[in-house]
C-alpha cells in the first residue's frame, strides 16, 4: 500500500506524520508487529482487479503533472527502519530513498517523520516483510489519547479523500473489517497505541490529513471543480497547508499526549530552523 505523491499521505507538514525517529514515550515490538498478518480479505487485489493499493495508478492517472514517474512512497514509523535494515529486509524495495523531516512545534518539540520511496516496478514491498502501514491499510484506527481503540477511518489517505470529495466509487473495494480478522486488527493496534509516542504518530497523521481535505473542502464550496485537480494546484503552489493552523492543532494534540503520559512522552527538539511564514500562515 503506498504510491502517493509526497507528501499526500499526511499533508505538506509530513509525508507521514505517522512515521519518524527520536523521542521518547515507549518502544513497539517490531518483530511482534511484524508478525500480525491482518488480510482483511483474502486475494483482495483481485477485487479492484489491478491490486489497487500497490501502485495507486487509478489515482495518479488523474494528475496532469504530479506522479508522472513511477515511485511509491511509503511511511514509516519510529524505529521502524531501523527494524527492518536489522533483518535485511530494504532489499525489498529495489531502488529507494529513505526521506526524514520534522515539523517543529515550537524550539523545544518537533514531530518527526520519514518514509521510503521505492523505484520498484509494481507493489514495492513483500507480503511478509511489509511495513505497518501496508498492513494496516484501507481501515486506519481510531485512538481516544488514552489508546482505546474507538472505531476505524476508511478514508485511510489523502486518496480516499479525494474520492469521497468528488462523490467516486472507492477503489478499494475492502470497506469494513471482517470478524475472523478482528483479534488480529486489535493486537496490532493494541501493539502500536502501547507507545505514547507511536500513538501520537497515528493522531498526528489523522490530524494532518484532516487539515489538509478541510481547506480542499473550502475552497471547492467557493469554486466547485476535480477534488483531484484541485489538490494538484494546490500541492504544486505549496499551499496544501497552513503551518501556523496546523502547528497550533498538533501543538494542542501534544500538549494533550503531554498531561495524560507525563514522563512517558516526549517528542524529539527541531534540529532545523523553522521555515519562515506568511501573514497567512501558508509557507
Amino acid at each position: 500500500m503506498s504510491g502517493e505523491p509526497a507528501p499526500t499521505r499526511a499533508g505538506s507538514a509530513s509525508a507521514a506524520a505517522i512515521g519518524g525517529g527520536g523521542g521518547g514515550g515507549g518502544s513497539v515490538d517490531w518483530d511482534a508487529v511484524h508478525a500480525i498478518d491482518l488480510v482483511y480479505v483474502q486475494d483482495c487485489h483481485r477485487l479492484c482487479g489491478d491490486a489497487h493499493c500497490c501502485s495507486f495508478a487509478r489515482h495518479k492517472a488523474r494528475f496532469r503533472m504530479l506522479a508522472q514517474q513511477p515511485f511509491q512512497e511509503l511511511p514509516l514509523l519510529p524505529g521502524e527502519y531501523e527494524h527492518m535494515a536489522a533483518r535485511g529486509a530494504l532489499a525489498q524495495f529495489g531502488e529507494f530513498e529513505r526521506r526524514r523531516g520534522e515539523f517543529a512545534l515550537d524550539a523545544a518539540r518537533a514531530v518527526p517523520y520519514e518514509s521510503i520511496v521505492s523505484r520498484r516496478p509494481g507493489c514495492a514491498c513483500e507480503h511478509a516483510t511489509r511495513p505497518t502501514i501496508c498492513r494496516l491499510y484501507p481501515l486506519f484506527p481510531v485512538h481516544d489519547v488514552a489508546g482505546r481503540l474507538l472505531g476505524v477511518e476508511p478514508q485511510f489517505g489523502v486518496y480516499e479523500e479525494l474520492e469521497a470529495l468528488d462523490g467516486a466509487p472507492r477503489a478499494c473495494a475492502v470497506g469494513s473489517l471482517p470478524f475472523e480478522q478482528l483479534q488480529l486488527f486489535l493486537g496490532l493496534c493494541g501493539r502500536l497505541a502501547a507507545s505514547p509516542l507511536h500513538l501520537f504518530c497515528l493522531h498526528a497523521y489523522r490530524a494532518t490529513k484532516r487539515h489538509v481535505v478541510d481547506g480542499l473542502r473550502r475552497r471547492l464550496a467557493t469554486a466547485p471543480q476535480s477534488a483531484f485537480a484541485l489538490f494538484e494546484w494546490q500541492m504544486l503552489k505549496n499551499r496544501l497547508v497552513d503551518r501556523d493552523a496546523l502547528r497550533a492543532e498538533l501543538t494542542a494534540l501534544a500538549d494533550a499526549f503531554a498531561a495524560h503520559y507525563g514522563e512517558r512522552f516526549a517528542l524529539p527538539a527541531p534540529t532545523l530552523p523553522a521555515p519562515p511564514t506568511t501573514a497567512g500562515g501558508a509557507p
